[in-house]
C-alpha cells in the first residue's frame, strides 16, 4: 500500500468525480469510481481506513464504524474549500505531487529519460520532469500549472 503524507485518506462516492480530482491535485489519497455501489464504498473505506465523502445523505445510516462525512456545497470548487476547510488539521497540502487519474504519487524522472516522450519545445524549455509510475504520463511546470495553481489559490483563499 502506497505511503500517504496526510494523515487522513478518502473515498468519495459517484457523485464526487470532480471533488476527487481537485483532492488529488492538492496532493491527497481519495479513491474514486464512477460505479461505486454503497456496500463497496463502505467495505473499501473500512478495509483501507478512508473517510467517505458523499452527497448521499442515507449513506451515514448505513455506515456502521465508518467515518462519513456529508458534502453539503453543490458546486466542486465550494466542496474543495469546505472539505479542506473540514479536514485541515488531518490533510498535508502538497498539491502536484500525485497522479490526478491514477491517485499514485508522481516520481521525479531524469530530463534524458523524456527525450522523445515529451513535445521538443518542452524538453528544451523545461528541466524538472514527474512522472506517474501507474500510467507513465509525464508532467512539467507549464501555464496550465500555473492557472490550476491560480484556481486553487482562488478557491481556498483564506480559510476560516
Amino acid at each position: 500500500m502506497e505511503e500517504s503524507h496526510s494523515k487522513i485518506r478518502f473515498i468519495c462516492d459517484e457523485q464526487l468525480g470532480k471533488l476527487a480530482r481537485w483532492l488529488r491535485i492538492l496532493g491527497q489519497d481519495v479513491i474514486y469510481r464512477n460505479y461505486f455501489p454503497d456496500k463497496d464504498l463502505i467495505a473499501s473505506a473500512e478495509q483501507e481506513g478512508r473517510v467517505i465523502l458523499t452527497r448521499d445523505s442515507h449513506l451515514e445510516g448505513k455506515s456502521g464504524s465508518v467515518q462519513v462525512y456529508l458534502v453539503q456545497e453543490n458546486y466542486p470548487y465550494h466542496q474543495i474549500r469546505e472539505v479542506v476547510n473540514h479536514f485541515r488539521d488531518d490533510m498535508i497540502l502538497e498539491p502536484f505531487s500525485r497522479c490526478a487519474d491514477c491517485n499514485v504519487m508522481l516520481n521525479d524522472i531524469p530530463k534524458s529519460e523524456v527525450v522523445g516522450r515529451v513535445p521538443p519545445f518542452v524538453f528544451k524549455t523545461q528541466n524538472k520532469f514527474r512522472t506517474c509510475p501507474s500510467c507513465g504520463r509525464i508532467f512539467w511546470s507549464a501555464t496550465h500549472l500555473k492557472h490550476i495553481q491560480a484556481q486553487l489559490d482562488d478557491i481556498l483563499g483564506d480559510l476560516d
